[in-house]
């Protein structure tokens, strides 16, 4: 899979899956599914559009990503996507018309697009599938609208994933996705309590842009260096040890080495508890120990 800037020239034919993509769920995976079919039977490659950054900075919106661009590339190249278009979500591609983006679409060598059925594209979102549909019927390029992928009753979308993450509802966020809800980051070091006094954690730096889940105690796996671990995933705070910064920490069951300054990947299978605030380190030790218990038995 490769990357290309939406303003650089593209020598190679392509059909292009197009969204917004800020997570990508079975919904998004159905538009990039039938964009890979619809390449093979052309003899192209196959590609999805997205941006590079959060939209929601420039909107001034409060808008936290279930998928960070790094991870949605990630996502993609298991889709078996040929190519990413990207770019940067700024002032001046805000305002650009729905017939200027259409007229950007030619020039870059698409040979066919592939969208939902309520995409809008272009200023104020001025363009909407028929206007793209006849647009394509005009320059001979292939076009394929996506029905509604429904999900618990209602429209597969970002929106309903961040609601069951905000809720803590991991089952039906990792359904919704079609993938369990992941993030990797750089282990760094920590206060140190928990190595001394309960288990050794690993601390991960997030994104800023990353969404979090409901703060709380949950199940997962880990991948340390290709390798699969069970783990125990505290997000939030420490209120036994007085430590009010909300962070990620993991406890990687049966792990023996040195993670600091490694990039890791942490999967959430399931929510556990609430965090607590213990009476001392020993009922602490206790409680993780049969939080970990649960974990081994939780894939």
């Amino acid at each position: 899979m490769y990357l290309a800037n939406f303003n650089d020239n593209n020598q190679n034919k392509i059909v292009l899956a197009l969204g917004y993509f800020d997570c990508l769920h079975i919904g998004h995976k159905r538009l990039v599914l039938t964009a890979r079919l619809m390449a093979q039977k052309a003899g192209v490659l196959s590609g999805v559009f997205t941006f590079s950054n959060n939209p929601g900075n420039l909107l001034k919106k409060k808008n936290k990503l279930v998928n960070t661009f790094e991870e949605r590339l990630v996502i993609l190249e298991k889709l078996g996507v040929d190519a990413v278009i990207h770019t940067e979500f700024t002032r001046d591609f805000m305002n650009v018309s729905a017939q200027e983006f259409l007229n950007q679409l030619k020039q870059k060598n698409v040979v066919g697009v592939v969208c939902g059925f309520d995409y809008t594209f272009g200023k104020m979102s001025s363009g909407n599938v028929q206007m793209l549909k006849e647009f394509c019927q005009q320059n001979d390029i292939m076009f394929e609208m996506v029905d509604m992928v429904g999900f618990d009753g209602e429209k597969a979308s970002a929106t309903l994933v961040k609601e069951f993450l905000v809720d803590g509802e991991m089952e039906k966020v990792n359904e919704c996705l079609g993938h369990r809800y992941f993030m990797t980051g750089k282990v760094c070091h920590g206060h140190g309590v928990g190595t001394s006094q309960v288990y050794p954690t690993a601390n991960i730096k997030i994104p800023q842009d990353k969404l979090y889940p409901k703060l709380g105690v949950y199940a997962g796996q880990v991948n340390v260096d290709n390798c699969i671990f069970n783990c125990v995933i505290n997000v939030g705070n420490r209120p036994t040890f007085d430590d009010n910064v909300d962070s990620i920490e993991v406890y990687i069951i049966d792990y023996k080495g040195d993670l600091y300054g490694k990039d890791i990947t942490v999967y959430f299978s399931k929510y556990l508890r609430e965090i607590k605030k213990f009476d001392n380190a020993q009922q602490l030790k206790e409680q993780i120990a049969m939080d970990i218990e649960v974990a081994k038995c939780i894939k």
